[in-house]
């Protein structure tokens, strides 16, 4: 079963899926990407260990937008023929593209869907109707979790189109690693400087990450924030920011682990999220967990109550009370740990992977049926 799947660039959370996939036995998996990186954010590049390419293409950042026009998307899938086509999306001209590819070639479409009801990037008038258009033609739909199934069946997927395949980390980075660093996290926490309950927070500094919104709220607090990334809204961030926060900067791989050993609970404020790679990285960390009601990941990731707290996007006093439960109850902490680490055992590639092969699978079998 070959399946080209077309996704913007090669993230490094997205590699470990891709090489899970590609090993299943009867899956022949070609990535194309549309681009090298994208000019928004740049990551380290690592090694592809599965059959993948980049395609010719044209870049453009349009306001808050990234433009990608790529030459030869229908020659290139004509060449390769997939009994399966999957597009991380409907952003991008080579995603529609692909579309008309599937329409022409009679093959399933799938359409990877991360975005969510509560996500602020949602479209209006044409964009919108657009998106609605190819929500009608797909085969079927993956999406990481519970908020981005409302969101496609909101826009009229039927729910047995949906498959749910789990947005995942490296559980040996972020649960091993972590959990050897914990063994001695009284000495890990006097080398940091940590005194008292630590709230971390792994984002990148811009307006919808809302981690302004994080440091007014902190104040008040019992408590540090510790602040792990950088961005256009630093400045901005440090002026509102007391003394019990730290703003780190972009950290090392093998520091963050530290700072995930050392810490009591993790933040996330956003104003806009589909997911929140950070989040996952936290639950296989055993990190309490607090958050906005943005971002995807806490409708998986979160129990309300039991192992996390959730509170409405920019509400500054609700976000402070529920700093205040966390950091006045370690017994709590303690209970939301053991949950947390519970719940992240289902994020892996591997179950990312079962979950596509098993709806690529039943999607043929359909169509040759």
């Amino acid at each position: 079963m070959r399946i080209a799947l077309l996704t913007e660039i090669p993230a490094p959370f997205r590699l470990p899926l891709f090489v899970a996939l590609a090993a299943r036995p009867e899956v022949d998996l070609r990535v194309l990407f549309l681009a090298e990186d994208d000019p928004r954010r740049r990551y380290q590049s690592y090694e592809r260990r599965f059959e993948s390419e980049v395609l010719r293409g044209k870049d453009a950042v349009v306001g808050r937008h990234w433009l990608v026009v790529n030459a030869g998307v229908l020659g290139r899938l004509r060449r390769l023929r997939p009994g399966v086509v999957i597009v991380g999306g409907w952003n991008q001209p080579a995603f529609w593209q692909a579309w008309l590819y599937a329409r022409l070639a009679r093959v399933p479409l799938v359409v990877w869907v991360e975005s969510t009801a509560r996500d602020e990037r949602g479209g209006r008038g044409l964009a919108e109707a657009a998106k609605r258009a190819l929500v009608r033609s797909a085969a079927a739909f993956l999406v990481p979790g519970r908020a981005a199934a409302e969101y496609v069946e909101s826009l009229g997927a039927r729910p047995e189109q949906v498959a749910v395949a789990p947005n995942a980390v490296d559980l040996q980075l972020f649960g091993q690693r972590v959990a050897g660093a914990r063994e001695r996290r009284d000495e890990l926490r006097a080398e940091l400087g940590l005194d008292g309950c630590t709230f971390l927070c792994v984002s990148r500094l811009s307006p919808e990450k809302g981690v302004d919104v994080l440091v007014r709220a902190f104040d008040g607090v019992p408590g540090e924030l510790a602040l792990v990334g950088d961005g256009p809204d630093r400045e901005r961030v440090a002026g509102l920011a007391g003394p019990g926060t730290r703003l780190l900067g972009r950290i090392a791989q093998d520091e963050l682990v530290r700072w995930y050993a050392a810490a009591d609970a993790f933040v996330m404020p956003s104003r806009s999220e589909t997911w929140g790679m950070a989040m996952t990285e936290a639950a296989a960390a055993g990190l309490p967990l607090v958050a906005s009601e943005a971002p995807g990941a806490g409708y998986d990731l979160i129990e309300e109550g039991v192992n996390g707290l959730r509170v409405p996007v920019e509400d500054v006093e609700a976000l402070r009370d529920a700093l205040v439960r966390v950091a006045t109850d370690p017994a709590f902490r303690e209970r939301a740990r053991h949950r947390t680490l519970e719940l992240a055992r289902g994020h892996t590639p591997e179950a990312w992977a079962d979950a596509v092969a098993r709806l690529a699978r039943r999607i043929t079998v359909g169509e040759s049926g």
